[in-house]
């Protein structure tokens, strides 16, 4: 995947996955700004991944 592309597929993650990251994140830890540090680590970790071996399933990944 070439530079541009795997910028556009980070960007869409965020704007399709962070909201509900941080809900979902929120149950856990009950703080907001915490919540907010946990899903920006996962969105950290998901640069270091290899897009194409993530498969289909980003949102199960992303929620993992």
């Amino acid at each position: 995947m070439k530079t541009r592309e795997f910028e556009e597929f980070i960007e869409r993650a965020v704007e399709e996955h962070e909201s509900a990251l941080i809900g979902y994140a929120r149950t856990f830890v009950h703080d907001l700004d915490r919540a907010r540090d946990v899903v920006q680590d996962t969105f950290i970790r998901l640069c270091k991944q290899d897009p194409e071996k993530l498969g289909e399933n980003l949102r199960g990944w992303l929620f993992t």
